[in-house]
């Protein structure tokens, strides 16, 4: 034990003098702490999600992908009714979540025009479908001939479509059927339908691949971007100061150091362990920086408990602490160990989607988002926003997870360096 703790004193004490490690020691968690800041900013929140609600176009030559959330599906509509009907159906489709309504008024146009304009507007836009509501829009729809009401033209192979088609069905029959069972007049069906869904449970959101969604206002969609741009400058930190310690594997090993503490008797099990309470010092190092800013300023809101976000920081720098040892481990070299983990930042930081969505993303680029530890953090941070609790658990199991594959790789890289020296 006296031993081990020798051992850790003197790698802090190598580390403490670097003067690049105080530098992305002070620097990144305070970058981040002011990227925090910039949610504050009251430009963020004034914008309406463009997902449940109706987008107003200025004419109909509008380009739809212009306005519309191009993450979900848009349906430009060319509303030539303009009435408390079509408006609840537009209203029913925008609040589903899966698709961005940009609607254009032709009221003044004739279907001749709508049609000419549709036509272009399937080349020249990138809309998911055009949909046509007629004039006599209400008295069709009452009267059950829906194919009459509208048209709806697929302008694009995405297999929203079919859920759209389906959706669309669902709202103009439940109109029709409740006016045939009350006999009421639009006005009033409309009345009993939002009496009927104001008195039901709330939706749960599921994506297409089986996943439950986590549904976020606005306000928590703002605060976990930011969160994002926060973790990869945190995670350029944690690397850069991972990597010091990186350079004291690689000179222990360029002056034969490392043999000879084994020759001493010291055990590799003992040696990785002090790298790793090294790894384990400056995630609470890196951590303890950021809490103080938080703190200090007072008036930063993740909008999350500061606590539970702390937690998540240290535990995103414990994994990325140890990836900057293994990878001194298996580079043998300064300068390639610090282009690898300059590497590993910016392509882990893209392919987590820190900086943009991933949602319109092949399936596979999403599979292989799901590799990146970011991606698990920012899917914590989402859960936190939303108020599970369950995330504790998750976080955890993860964080033991990528520990336990990258000291495993990091004890056969000093296996693999011994036997070649």
């Amino acid at each position: 034990m006296s031993r081990f703790l020798t051992l850790l004193k003197i790698n802090i004490k190598l580390i403490l003098r670097n003067k690049g490690f105080l530098f992305f020691l002070m620097i990144t968690p305070i970058v981040s702490t002011i990227i925090l800041g910039l949610k504050t900013e009251p430009a963020l929140f004034e914008e309406e999600d463009a997902r449940s609600h109706i987008i107003e176009l200025e004419n109909s030559t509008k380009r739809a992908v212009y306005d519309g959330d191009t993450t979900a599906f848009i349906v430009k509509v060319y509303d030539a009714s303009k009435t408390e009907l079509s408006e609840y159906m537009l209203e029913q489709l925008a609040e589903t979540g899966m698709f961005s309504v940009c609607r254009a008024d032709v009221t003044d146009m004739t279907e001749e025009e709508v049609f000419k304009q549709a036509k272009k507007d399937a080349f020249d836009d990138r809309a998911g479908t055009l949909l046509y509501l007629k004039k006599d829009f209400d008295r069709e729809v009452l009267s059950g001939n829906y194919e009459q009401a509208l048209l709806a033209f697929a302008v694009s192979e995405d297999e929203r479509w079919d859920i759209f088609e389906k959706e669309c069905m669902f709202i103009l029959k439940q109109v029709h059927q409740l006016a045939e069972k009350t006999g009421a007049d639009e006005t009033a069906v409309l009345e009993l339908l939002d009496e009927i869904e104001g008195n039901l449970p709330q939706k749960e959101v599921v994506s297409l691949s089986g996943k439950k969604d986590i549904a976020l206002t606005a306000e928590q969609s703002a605060s976990r971007d930011v969160i994002g741009y926060a973790f990869a400058i945190l995670t350029l930190g944690f690397l850069f100061c991972g990597v010091c310690v990186a350079h004291t594997v690689i000179e222990e090993q360029e002056n034969k150091v490392y043999t000879r503490m084994m020759l001493s008797g010291i055990g590799q099990k003992e040696y990785i362990g002090v790298k790793l309470v090294i790894a384990v010092f400056i995630s609470v190092l890196q951590t303890a920086i950021v809490g103080i800013c938080l703190f200090v300023t007072g008036n930063i809101e993740v909008g999350i408990d500061k606590m539970s976000f702390l937690l998540i920081i240290f535990l995103l720098g414990l994994i990325f602490s140890s990836i900057s040892f293994c990878t001194g481990v298996l580079s043998g070299n300064v300068m390639a160990s610090n282009y690898a983990v300059f590497g590993v930042w910016s392509i882990s930081a893209l392919l987590a989607g820190l900086y943009f969505p991933l949602d319109g993303s092949s399936e596979l680029l999403k599979t292989i988002s799901y590799l990146m530890p970011q991606k698990w953090f920012m899917r914590a941070a989402e859960m936190l926003l939303s108020g599970d609790k369950n995330v504790y658990s998750m976080i955890l199991c993860i964080t033991g997870a990528y520990l336990i594959v990258i000291m495993s790789i990091g004890g056969v890289g000093l296996k693999i360096k011994r036997s070649d020296s």
